[in-house]
C-alpha cells in the first residue's frame, strides 16, 4: 500500500477592507454627493464579492470594516465580517484610518490562518466593479508559485490585490497611498498578467470611466443607471 500523501487542493480566503462609508471615495465628491457615493461603494462591493465567491478554490470571504451598513451587506451575501477594532475617534485623519484598516487586515489574516490551516490569504480591494472571475482565478494561480505577491493597480502606484500563499509568510498589508512601492520594497513579488478588471479600482471619476469602458457588474450598473450617470462624459469631469 502506498504511503504517498495525496496533495491537498489549494484553498484561499479573501479579505476585503472597507472604510466607514462617510469617509469612502471622497475624490468622487465632485461627481456624487455623500448619499450617492455610499450607494456606489456598496454596489461595487456587492459586485466584487459576487465574483470572488464564485471562484472554486475560494473557501471563504471576510469583509473587514467598522461600518455597520457594510457589515450588513457582507452578511447578506454570505461573507463573514471582521470588525476594525479601533474606534473612529481614535484615528487621526486618513493616515490613521489606513493604519487601522491595515492592522485589522493583519488581525483578520491571522484569525483565518488559525481557523483554516494551510489556506492562502488574499487582501483584495473592495471597489473592483469590472473584475472578472477568470482574472482573479489566473492571478491567484500565479500567486501560488510561492510566498507573498501583489497585483499593482492600473495607475502603477496602488495595490489591487495582495497574496500570501505560504502559511509561514505573514500577509503584512501596507495599503494606502503608494502602497505598491511599499509592498514591493517589503519583499512581495509583482505579478504580471492581463487583468484589467482586477487592476481597475475606482477612486476617481476617471477610474469610473475606465471601469465603465471595461464593463461593470450588475449592481454597479444598476446604481449608475439609477443616478442617471451612465455616460462616461458625465462621470469623467473631475
Amino acid at each position: 500500500m502506498s504511503t504517498a500523501t495525496r496533495a491537498v487542493a489549494p484553498r484561499a480566503h479573501v479579505l476585503v477592507a472597507v472604510k466607514e462609508l462617510h469617509a469612502a471615495k471622497t475624490r468622487l465628491s465632485g461627481v456624487f454627493d455623500t448619499a450617492d457615493r455610499t450607494g456606489l461603494v456598496l454596489s461595487m462591493l456587492r459586485d466584487t464579492l459576487s465574483v470572488v465567491r464564485d471562484v472554486a478554490t475560494v473557501v471563504g470571504v471576510t469583509v473587514v470594516t467598522p461600518d455597520p451598513a457594510v457589515a450588513r451587506l457582507a452578511r447578506s451575501v454570505g461573507a463573514h465580517v471582521y470588525a476594525d477594532p479601533a474606534p473612529a475617534e481614535n484615528r487621526e485623519g486618513e493616515a490613521g484610518t489606513e493604519h487601522s484598516l491595515n492592522a485589522a487586515l493583519s488581525a483578520a489574516a491571522d484569525h483565518v490562518r488559525r481557523t483554516e490551516r494551510g489556506v492562502d490569504v488574499v487582501a483584495l480591494q473592495a471597489d473592483l466593479p469590472s473584475l472578472r472571475e477568470g482574472e482573479f482565478r489566473e492571478a491567484l494561480a500565479a500567486a501560488r508559485t510561492g510566498g507573498r505577491s501583489v497585483v499593482v493597480d492600473h495607475h502603477g502606484t496602488g495595490t489591487a490585490a495582495l497574496f500570501s500563499c505560504d502559511p509561514a509568510v505573514p500577509l503584512d498589508p501596507r495599503f494606502g497611498p503608494g502602497s505598491a512601492k511599499r509592498h514591493l520594497e517589503s519583499g512581495a513579488r509583482r505579478l504580471d498578467g492581463h487583468w484589467p478588471g482586477l487592476r481597475t479600482d475606482v477612486d476617481t471619476a476617471d477610474d469610473l470611466d475606465t471601469a465603465q469602458a471595461l464593463g461593470v457588474g450588475p449592481a454597479t450598473r444598476a446604481a449608475l443607471d439609477a443616478l442617471a450617470h451612465t455616460a462616461p462624459s458625465r462621470c469623467g469631469n473631475d
